[in-house]
């Protein structure tokens, strides 16, 4: 697969669950996205949800782009995506009544219609939650429908000349790997993850970290945890070719 053309970063855009959005942090500021961002001296927006799906990241990396990078002032081509998949359990679908629900949303347009569905809001009785896992989850078809959503969305970054990079919050591909799913994520580039690998998750966020820093009471990395991600994502960007930003001429 032939690589992007390296363009200075001039935004970063970064996408996931709570392990991006700095669950149980103190500060917004304190997040690994904030803390590469600094590093590569370019503003940041954070799109993290507490209990988003990787569909989640898709729909809303997609839909909010252009609207960033005009926000921003900056073309779509000097906007790095940095998407961080969570587990493959969770879903979302789009319901009248708002979800309110646990944990910090984005404030997007529609965003507390799509309501999140996952294990842990069956705890809390959440009858779409129930059901869907009741009827319509295999993890067979979550694998193969999360290799389908980033094989389409790095096409889509592609295409429109933005650097996508991605990294895993935990070890979230643990399940069997059939041959629809070997195939899909094959076109996809090993180089643009963090670990290395398409297929093997085990170098991710929560593998980093773990016994190394303390965590919170609901087992979010905390600041500690964050700062050393930062920085080891950081070194590897810039080991991939991302280049800091620079003066732009107006």
């Amino acid at each position: 697969m032939t690589p992007l053309t390296s363009q200075p970063v001039r935004l970063l855009v970064a996408n996931g669950c709570s392990y991006t959005r700095g669950a149980e942090l103190g500060r917004a500021q304190d997040a690994w996205p904030t803390l590469v961002a600094n590093a590569l001296d370019v503003p940041w927006v954070n799109l993290g949800c507490d209990g988003g799906s990787n569909r989640r990241v898709v729909r809303t990396t997609v839909g909010q782009l252009d609207r960033l990078a005009a926000e921003h002032r900056v073309s779509v081509e000097e906007v790095l995506v940095i998407c961080m998949w969570t587990g493959l359990s969770r879903h979302e679908c789009f319901t009248r009544r708002r979800d309110k629900g646990h944990g910090y949303r984005p404030n997007l347009p529609d965003e507390l219609r799509w309501h999140r569905l996952s294990r842990w809001r069956i705890q809390i009785e959440d009858q779409l939650s129930e059901a869907y896992y009741r009827h319509l989850w295999s993890a067979q078809g979550a694998m193969t429908n999360f290799a389908l959503d980033w094989l389409m969305l790095d096409g889509y970054l592609r295409s429109r000349g933005v650097q996508g990079k991605y990294v895993f919050a935990w070890d979230v591909l643990r399940f069997r790997q059939d041959e629809q799913t070997r195939r899909l994520l094959s076109g996809l580039d090993p180089a643009t993850v963090y670990g290395g690998s398409v297929t093997n998750s085990r170098t991710s966020f929560y593998t980093d970290i773990i016994g190394r820093f303390p965590t919170g009471d609901m087992q979010h990395p905390l600041e500690g945890a964050h700062a050393s991600f930062g920085s080891s994502l950081t070194d590897w960007l810039r080991d991939h070719g991302i280049r800091d930003a620079t003066p732009k001429p107006w």
